[in-house]
């Protein structure tokens, strides 16, 4: 009897812990979104949302915030192939390849031109 009431107890935790998961996962935003969300997508987003945004949306290790459109002028100025190669590169406080090691050059390029263009002044 104790043997089943024990089992009982790590089924109902794993159906909270499951139902948990479920809800903390919000439709089409990071890691979690589906195919069908990612083609919704402009190109560039869903790698932002994965990688990108945990530096570039607070300013993390002097990261230029998305948005803020002075951070982003030298940056601009340089041209898009300039920033895609301090990308795959690295730099001081961004890691080569911004941590996203499965990326592909297009994919990183595509995150860039996404950025740049949410920082632009309307």
């Amino acid at each position: 009897m104790k043997e089943r009431s024990l089992a009982n107890g790590k089924g109902a935790l794993l159906l909270v812990v499951s139902c948990f998961l479920v809800a903390c996962g919000g439709e089409g935003e990071g890691p979690s979104a589906t195919t069908a969300d990612a083609a919704q997508e402009v190109p560039g987003q869903l790698t932002y949302r994965r990688f990108c945004f945990s530096c570039h949306a607070s300013g993390a290790a002097g990261a230029p915030r998305v948005g803020q459109a002075s951070a982003w002028e030298g940056r601009v100025a340089q041209g898009t192939d300039v920033m895609l190669r301090h990308t795959i590169d690295g730099m001081p406080g961004m890691p080569p390849r911004g941590m996203c090691r499965q990326c592909s050059d297009d994919e990183l390029r595509d995150a860039i031109v996404y950025m740049v263009e949410r920082s632009q002044p309307n």
